[in-house]
């Protein structure tokens, strides 16, 4: 069979039309949240914010994040200059607001928290945690990890 230029066009065309149903459909299975569903608020309250990362930097020795494969958790030392930590860490993944958790900051008298990530599912995970020291100044650090 010989091909010709309406055979070609019509061809062409046809696969460009599967090729979007294709896209379409398969962009329709995608859940396109947010990574934060309070963003306008987070975005009012940025310089706020922005003071509790200062006062974490000015600490000198940064909150440590890793995840420890033999617990099977996320193990967090905080700095021992601000003092005994109070506050909250909420673990997240950018990929979907369904696994978001928060945690209350209960360390030992090391400063080491301890997450349980057994059923965290396995990837990149930011750690954000927001806490008061034993004088009542305000911090906060971000942190990525992979289990």
């Amino acid at each position: 069979m010989k091909l010709n230029w309406g055979i070609g066009i019509a061809l062409f065309y046809s696969a460009f039309v599967v090729t979007m149903l294709i896209v379409v459909f398969r962009s329709r299975a995608h859940d396109p949240v947010m990574v934060s569903k309070n963003y306008y608020e987070l975005d009012l309250n940025y310089q706020a914010h922005l003071e509790k990362k200062q006062h974490a930097a000015a600490l000198g020795t940064p909150l440590v994040a890793r995840y420890d494969v033999g617990k099977g958790a996320f193990l967090l030392l905080f700095p021992q200059k601000a003092g005994k930590p109070t506050g909250k860490v909420k673990c997240f993944r950018a990929a979907t607001t369904r696994d978001d958790r928060w945690f209350d900051i209960q360390t030992d008298e090391q400063g080491i928290m301890e997450i349980p990530a057994a059923d965290f599912v396995p990837g990149r995970w930011h750690l954000e945690a927001d806490w008061q020291g034993a004088d009542g100044t305000s911090y906060f650090h971000e942190l990525v990890v992979v289990r």
